[in-house]
């Protein structure tokens, strides 16, 4: 009787088997570069923002702290975590500082890595052409002199993403001005129109009493009050930050600035943009 014959298995190369299970896998897609605006950087090492802020200033052009002695110094901002801090409370997220022309405002550095630099963010065209400072542990102070009324945003280049920026508004010392008033109201209108920010505007006071600025959103609602003051006779600065009693930035839209003298009152139109 013949035995039967064996069963052959499928022959596997060795050296196959070998490759195939020291092969690499596949490489993972490249991550996206970084992009600095719009998102967050709560996770990124000091270092990585600081290549973040040099990336920034090899565009812009670096603008050297400015000390001037014979201006006031009005206000200090501190650059804590991602917050420009004014007021002492770090929930407060957008401070706003108000000083007048001549005075200096100063930023100085707590933690973390930061810029200082003007606009209301990296698509502004005019970003970094006013003050464009670097804040950080080898550069802890910054300062600059206001000697122009108007208002003044500006922002964290590394932390725009989290919306660390602020706000000046200069105006103006209030007071008479020579010679006697002819009119009472506005004697420029708000301006700039449109605006990215807030704006500025003077009127004249033909005698002494209440003075207010309302501003109203086109349903004829209170949405900001920018002046409410007594005043004497003469020609004044008013500003408004484009922002909202409760410190939140409106939308964008067509507004009214009321304002509202001794025995008259009378509105101008303001556009804000994003």
């Amino acid at each position: 009787m013949s035995r039967p014959k064996p069963t052959r298995r499928p022959f596997i190369p060795i050296l196959t088997l070998a490759l195939a299970l020291v092969a690499p896998s596949p490489a993972p897609p490249p991550a996206r570069a970084a992009d600095h605006t719009g998102h967050d950087r709560a996770g990124m090492s000091d270092a990585a923002m600081q290549r973040q802020a040099d990336a920034w200033f090899a565009k812009h052009p670096l603008n050297a702290p400015i000390t001037h002695a014979t201006s006031t110094e009005a206000v200090t901002f501190r650059a804590v975590g991602t917050v420009f801090d004014l007021d002492g409370n770090t929930s407060t997220v957008v401070d706003t500082a108000r000083i007048s022309v001549g005075d200096t405002v100063s930023w100085t550095w707590v933690s973390g890595s930061h810029t200082v630099t003007n606009g209301t963010g990296s698509d502004d065209l005019d970003a970094g052409v006013l003050f464009n400072a670097n804040l950080n542990s080898a550069s802890r102070n910054f300062s600059f002199p206001f000697t122009a009324a108007g208002t003044y945003p500006f922002f964290c280049v590394i932390h725009e993403g989290l919306n660390m920026r602020g706000v000046v508004i200069v105006t103006r010392t209030a007071g008479v001005k020579p010679g006697s008033v002819a009119h009472a109201g506005f004697v420029s209108d708000p301006a700039p129109v449109p605006s990215r920010g807030g704006v500025t505007f003077r009127f004249a006071v033909t005698r002494a009493g209440h003075v207010r600025a309302d501003v109203f959103d086109v349903r004829g609602r209170r949405v900001a009050v920018a002046l409410d003051r007594e005043t004497g006779a003469g020609t004044f600065d008013g500003a408004w930050d484009g922002r909202m009693r409760s410190g939140e930035r409106v939308a964008s839209g067509v507004y009214y600035l009321r304002l509202t003298l001794p025995g008259m009152a009378e509105s101008r139109r303001v556009v804000i943009t994003d």
